[in-house]
């Protein structure tokens, strides 16, 4: 089935989303366009559920699979299953999964593998495979440029998971089709509301930055920073002992106003600076200053929920202008793994954190930038009309680093955020911001980010 068109926004009734997007054959719409008139300021991205063109390049099964790799996402290529997996996806969420009751057998050998009966997984299932293959199958229609679809994924020995199949317009059955109908209602009813009230967004973060010692050594954050804290220390750890963790973490109590989390940051690395008064280091932030430790700035939000079209206007507006400024060799040894388009992650308390960007620690400006930027794009998302990163090789110049491909697109991207209503609110940071972006510099990840901070290293006794 190919595009149609609901009629009017809001539709609330079940009944005539199910005639509209649903055919006789079961079969759902692989796009869906929103008619709403009334909202003139809504972008066209918007008002479209699987743009066609995104659609339509997922026929070429090698040009699916190189996108899916370039992002990062994980290809099935064992010849023996353990497990298939059936997820329906509908953008941040998987709305339904299915499991194979029985071993599937692929080898050269067989032409025709033998048919799978399936069982129902609970979407909550808090088993760490099924968790894994609910991020793999987000992940996959986000690389693919889709708002929904469904993701056959499988697992093969040692556990290993990857996309087997991406279908847009898959057939459903009952549970599939009442799950769509629901997840397209919702979204019809959010493109009806008026958009989130700026005030009531509130903002929180954890940049990290490593220390190293006088002779260049990493020194091990858990040791001198407690696990939770405005100061505290990352999971990830170095070594055969997994007590040794060198991955120091800022962490400022959230607030809705972006002024007042910068100063809880410089506040937070001053504490930091005087636990660490006896100890000669040097601060570093950015992308990936110390070989093998990718860092991050990862900025959390509550008041609101997010969805692809709010992702992909930070991707656009916030990700893609920091690669115009990083310290190119690090960072592309950062991506896709790390950093990667769209990396979000929900919340227990109830909001999600945005996890692309690096550590943005490198500059007070860039951090002054980053909130301010943040918090205008959740509220005015919707109104945002551009995503170069659509382009499979905008997403190529993004991933490789190629800073002259990004900036051609930087002062339209910049254009269309001027004209919104609160820009104004936040241009002091924000004009710092443009005026970094544009300086043709890069930030060097070899400096201690202190002297930036003018946070003092105190005095230096012994190393």
């Amino acid at each position: 089935m190919g595009a149609v068109t609901l009629p009017s926004i809001p539709i609330y009734n079940e009944d005539r989303l199910r005639e509209v997007i649903i055919t006789k054959e079961r079969r759902l719409a692989s796009t869906i366009q929103l008619e709403a008139p009334e909202l003139s300021l809504v972008s066209k991205s918007m008002l479209i559920l699987n743009q066609p063109e995104h659609v339509d390049r997922l026929r070429d099964v090698k040009q699916r699979d190189e996108l899916l790799e370039l992002h990062g996402v994980s290809l099935y290529k064992h010849t023996r299953t353990l497990r298939e997996y059936i997820l329906c996806v509908f953008q941040t969420h998987v709305i339904t999964i299915y499991r194979s009751k029985q071993q599937s057998v692929w080898t050269p050998s067989i032409k025709k593998p033998r048919r799978l009966s399936y069982q129902r997984v609970p979407t909550h299932d808090s088993s760490k495979e099924v968790k894994k293959v609910q991020m793999l199958a987000i992940r996959a229609i986000y690389a693919l440029g889709l708002d929904y679809g469904v993701v056959i994924c499988g697992v093969g020995a040692g556990r290993h998971l990857g996309i087997m199949k991406v279908i847009p317009h898959p057939q459903l059955n009952d549970e599939m089709e009442a799950a769509y109908i629901r997840a397209v209602g919702e979204y019809t009813k959010l493109i009806a509301t008026p958009t989130t009230l700026i005030d009531r967004i509130v903002l929180g973060a954890d940049p990290e930055f490593v220390m190293l010692s006088k002779k260049g050594n990493l020194l091990i954050a858990s040791r001198y920073f407690p696990r939770n804290g405005k100061v505290g220390y990352d999971a990830i750890w170095i070594g055969q002992n997994r007590s040794n963790k060198p991955v120091a973490e800022i962490r400022p109590s959230p607030s809705t106003d972006p002024q007042v989390l910068v100063v809880r940051i410089y506040q937070s690395l001053y504490y930091a600076a005087k636990k660490m008064e006896h100890i000669s280091s040097k601060w570093l932030a950015g992308s990936m200053p110390y070989q093998g430790f990718p860092l991050g700035g990862h900025i959390h939000f509550s008041g609101i929920q997010p969805n692809f079209k709010m992702l992909r206007a930070f991707d656009n507006y916030l990700a893609l202008p920091f690669v115009i400024v990083e310290d190119t060799q690090s960072s592309r040894k950062r991506r896709p793994q790390y950093g990667f388009l769209g990396d979000f992650r929900f919340q227990e308390h109830g909001g999600f954190e945005y996890r692309t960007l690096p550590s943005w620690l490198v500059s007070p400006t860039l951090t002054k930038g980053v909130f301010a930027l943040a918090k205008l794009i959740a509220a005015h998302y919707d109104q945002l009309q551009l995503d170069p990163l659509s382009d499979p090789e905008v997403q190529k110049a993004y991933y490789a680093g190629e800073k002259e491909t990004l900036r051609k697109w930087f002062e339209v991207l910049w254009a269309d955020l001027e004209r919104l209503d609160n820009y104004e609110r936040y241009k002091k940071f924000l004009d710092g911001f443009y005026r970094f972006i544009v300086s043709g510099n890069s930030w060097s990840e070899t400096r201690d980010i202190r002297r930036y901070w003018r946070v003092p290293p105190f005095t230096l006794k012994k190393s």
